[in-house]
């Protein structure tokens, strides 16, 4: 009875072979193969006399690194199934993190969650690999600190990603909107400022100024434009430059005066931080001080007199 089971896989199986050897013949005959061929082959030679298409193939060399061409497309294809199974809302709060960090690796929130993804799916490995070596308390420890940090890296990333984006604006914003006033001083309209501004600064907030100026090119208005921008950079300071200068213009007032304020305004406030950030220094040095510091400092004071005050106290 098995041996008969046996046979009529066999023939089953043969069968459905020789059912899709009959189709491929069928689908690749001479019509379909010739237009594919053109791109692999070459019809004339390089001094006007034709080719044997069968000799004259065409090197095809592969470009790019392994990244762009392996691990990329991978995540690609891990985010696109992700993507169907992550609600709407949690990946446009992801866009908008990374619309906020400036597309770090070109990431959209797709490729983020792939990333994420392959990240946990390896610090399962790493644990797996501490709990294979046993149970005990190290290893157990070991496992479970290496897979939250692979867990939460990306996000981790994203966020440092942000905040170094954000600070780098706040700190270049006065010195871009001294810029700009120094611009529509010589003349220009604010339109034509950022657009030298961006033509001239290569900072972040050059980069903005440039893909303001392109939306208003395409067709947006300076408002939709500017309110854009303020949304992309996500920046308390940006937000009020914007409102400030969008009031300004329906107004009626004179866009120099409105940024020699502002850029003042700036400055006061990027000089508040750099105290505020000098006030914490001495809360932040109390860790290093007590750990490492008077440590090394006891040692080097107490250390000679140990072995003095050990003898002292062995004659009592």
């Amino acid at each position: 009875m098995g041996t008969f089971i046996i046979a009529i896989a066999g023939f089953a199986i043969l069968g459905v072979g020789l059912i899709v050897l009959f189709l491929s013949l069928r689908w690749l005959n001479a019509d379909e193969v010739a237009p594919r061929l053109q791109t692999y082959v070459a019809e004339e030679g390089s001094q006007g006399q034709s080719v044997d298409p069968a000799l004259a193939v065409q090197n095809r060399q592969v470009s790019g690194s392994l990244m762009s061409r392996v691990i990329l497309p991978m995540i690609r294809g891990m985010s696109d199934f992700l993507g169907r199974l992550t609600p709407a809302r949690s990946m446009e709060a992801v866009q908008h993190q990374l619309t906020v960090a400036g597309n770090p690796l070109g990431l959209g929130a797709r490729e983020f969650y792939g990333l994420r993804f392959a990240f946990t799916m390896v610090g399962l490995l790493l644990a797996f690999l501490f709990l294979r070596r046993g149970f005990d308390r190290v290893n157990v420890i070991l496992a479970i600190l290496v897979f939250t940090l692979a867990f939460l890296f990306p996000m981790l990333w994203l966020r440092m990603t942000m905040q170094r984006r954000q600070k780098g604006i706040q700190k270049s914003l006065p010195d871009a909107l001294d810029m700009l006033s120094v611009c529509a001083d010589a003349g220009l309209g604010f339109d034509q400022s950022m657009q030298r501004v961006a033509e001239h600064w290569g900072t972040p907030m050059g980069r903005e100024f440039g893909r303001v100026t392109a939306e208003m090119e395409m067709g947006l208005s300076r408002k939709d434009a500017m309110r854009n921008m303020a949304d992309r950079l996500d920046v308390s300071e940006v937000s009020s430059f914007v409102s400030i200068i969008l009031q300004s213009e329906q107004l009626g007032m004179s866009i120099t005066d409105t940024l020699h304020a502002q850029a003042d305004q700036m400055r006061v406030e990027r000089r508040f931080r750099a105290q505020e950030l000098a006030r914490t220094l001495p809360v932040k040095m109390l860790i290093p001080l007590t750990f490492l510091i008077f440590p090394a400092i006891m040692a080097v004071v107490l250390g000679p007199a140990i072995p003095q005050l050990l003898g002292l106290f062995e004659n009592f």
